[in-house]
C-alpha cells in the first residue's frame, strides 16, 4: 500500500546524492512512496540519466586505448549517475537505473553485468557487497486492485531497498520493493527475494527463503 505522508528521513537522505536531483512536490512524494506523476523536471531527469547509461554501456574500445584509460573514462560516466559510488567499487557495463540519484553504493563493491536498478525509492548498498550478472533491484510496484491502477498514475508506488554490508548476490537474483538484507547474506543464484533476509544467512530460492545460517568470521 503506498505512504499517504512524505518521509523526511528519506528526503534528507537522498538530499546526500553528490549527483542532480529533479527536486520538486512530485519527485518528494515518489521517493517518500506516495503515488505520484512525472513532472517535466523529472522526465527530463530520466532522459538524462536514460542517456547516459547508454554511453557508459556502449562506449568504444579504440585502438589506441589501455585499459587504464579505458575504465577511467566509464568511471568518470558512472559518477555522473550513481548518487553516491563508494572507494575501490566496480561496476560493469551494461548497466542500467532509473534516476540515479537515488543510489548510494559503499565503498569496494562489485556490481557485475546487466544489472538493472529501478531505484524511485532509495537504493543503499553497503561496503564489500558482490552483485553477479543480471540481478534486478526494484523499488517500484504497483496496487494489485485494477481499480486501484486505474484511479492513479498506475497506481505505481515504490518502496526503499537496502543491501546491508559484505552480501554476495547470486546471478539473476530478483530483489523486490521494500526488503533489506542483514549483513554477511549470501543470495543463492535465480532467488527472488520478496521479503527481508536476517544477517549472515544463506537464502535460495522462488520465493527466497534461508536455509542455514552461515559462520561468523572475525
Amino acid at each position: 500500500m503506498a505512504s499517504t505522508a512524505k518521509d523526511n528521513a528519506i528526503i534528507e537522505l537522498v538530499k546526500l546524492s553528490e549527483t542532480p536531483i529533479p527536486w520538486c512536490d512530485e519527485f518528494e512524494k515518489m521517493i517518500s512512496g506516495m503515488k505520484s506523476a512525472n513532472s517535466q523536471a523529472m522526465l527530463d531527469h530520466k532522459f538524462k540519466i536514460r542517456r547516459l547509461c547508454k554511453s557508459f554501456s556502449d562506449e568504444p574500445i579504440l585502438e589506441d586505448s589501455s585499459y587504464q584509460t579505458f575504465e577511467a573514462h566509464r568511471l568518470s560516466i558512472i559518477k555522473k549517475i550513481i548518487g553516491r559510488l563508494g572507494g575501490e567499487t566496480k561496476i560493469e557495463a551494461s548497466f542500467f537505473c532509473t534516476w540515479g540519484c537515488n543510489i548510494f553504493i559503499g565503498e569496494k563493491c562489485y556490481i557485475n553485468r546487466s544489472v538493472q536498478i529501478f531505484d524511485s525509492a532509495p537504493v543503499i548498498i553497503g561496503d564489500r557487497v558482490l552483485i553477479g550478472p543480471s540481478v534486478g533491484i526494484y523499488t517500484d510496484t504497483h496496487e494489485v486492485d485494477f481499480t486501484a491502477r486505474q484511479a492513479s498514475e498506475r497506481g505505481s508506488f515504490a518502496k526503499p531497498v537496502k543491501i546491508s554490508d559484505d552480501c554476495w548476490i547470486g546471478a539473476q537474483v530478483v530483489i523486490l520493493p521494500g526488503v533489506t538484507i542483514g549483513r554477511g547474506c549470501t543470495i543463492s543464484a535465480g532467488a527472488v527475494v520478496a521479503k527481508d533476509i536476517e544477517e549472515n544467512s544463506l537464502a535460495v530460492g522462488v520465493p527466497a527463503r534461508v536455509i542455514r545460517k552461515l559462520r561468523i568470521v572475525d
